[in-house]
């Protein structure tokens, strides 16, 4: 509920935004911390990179015109794994600007980067690896939905970082 103002607001302005990004544009969000974003030592807590993330990979679905693309087919994203590292914490009430990207993708994962900036500094960084599903419980390989909301986006290939991800993802559902 604490990130419902912001969710909305999210929605709201993808309403209004006009035409669509292509999938390997960086989307960008502003911020501030709230009062309600901190724990007991009066800086940002660190679940809440994570939910800002989310926030982030909404913004993104809506801005590229997936959003709607999925719900068509009845397609969704699948969080499998997040890595998180925050270099500089943050405080009420910083400013910070959400950037988020996709990196590239295989034969069934997506590779999804959210940096935080702050005062013109890297701040944090949360990449979080997702697979496409049906609503029958079938996985939509990556090259499906490419192919369906940005046919000429290229794949750029995930960075290590993203392929030990998944391989731990592997190793986790074995």
């Amino acid at each position: 509920m604490n990130l419902f103002f912001r969710l909305l607001r999210i929605f709201l302005s993808s309403l209004f935004a006009g035409k669509h990004v292509g999938l390997l544009t960086q989307t960008t969000l502003n911020f501030r911390v709230w009062i309600t974003d901190q724990d007991m030592f009066m800086h940002m807590t660190n679940s809440r990179y994570l939910s800002f993330g989310d926030l982030g990979t909404i913004n993104y679905i809506l801005r590229t015109g997936s959003w709607t693309q999925l719900r068509k087919r009845g397609w969704f994203p699948v969080i499998c794994g997040q890595t998180m590292i925050i270099s500089r914490m943050m405080a009420f009430p910083q400013k910070f600007e959400l950037r988020s990207r996709v990196t590239g993708w295989d034969d069934a994962y997506v590779g999804l980067l959210h940096e935080f900036y702050s005062k013109g500094r890297k701040t944090a960084e949360v990449k979080v690896v997702a697979k496409f599903a049906s609503t029958d419980r079938k996985t939509v390989a990556p090259d499906d939905m490419v192919a369906l909301v940005d046919p000429g986006a290229v794949n750029p290939g995930l960075d290590q970082d993203f392929q030990d991800l998944i391989e731990r993802i592997k190793l986790a559902r074995s």
